[in-house]
């Protein structure tokens, strides 16, 4: 069983978990928490289809389903492994994930909603500096 840590000493994909992955879930994980944040960068977790749209469109903004505010925009987050855990329970659920590492200088209209975390009117495809989908690990 994997140590869990407080929140605000989340330093693990685990700290954000409420389920115990198991086989390839947990392979990801594990692969997962290998990676670090970028003060510079902002990510985000995201579907297949959403990451599709992103690439269709140029641009994507998230459709609202999960959102814990009543904010019309596309969520980030300053912390590599909160995205991660969005990009795994996607997985989990749909069998894939994608996390998209965004340049936040990049970004309109991009406020904070509260500490780490982040909110824009859409996610603009030349803003995206890096793509890891969870099926490639």
């Amino acid at each position: 069983m994997k140590k869990y840590s407080l929140l605000y000493e989340a330093s693990s994909i685990y700290d954000y978990l409420i389920w115990e992955p198991t086989g390839r879930l947990q392979y990801i994980a594990d692969e997962l928490d290998k990676f670090s944040s970028d003060s510079s960068k902002l990510y985000r977790g995201m579907s297949e289809a959403e990451y599709n749209i992103l690439n269709t469109t140029g641009k994507v903004t998230s459709r609202g389903t999960g959102n814990t505010r009543n904010i019309i925009g596309s969520y980030l987050s300053s912390d590599f492994k909160l995205a991660a855990r969005f990009a795994l329970v996607n997985f989990r659920n749909k069998n894939n994930g994608i996390i998209v590492t965004v340049d936040k200088s990049k970004l309109p209209d991009l406020k904070s909603v509260d500490p780490g975390n982040y909110v824009t009117t859409y996610i603009p495809k030349e803003a995206v500096t890096q793509v890891l989908n969870l099926k490639t690990l």
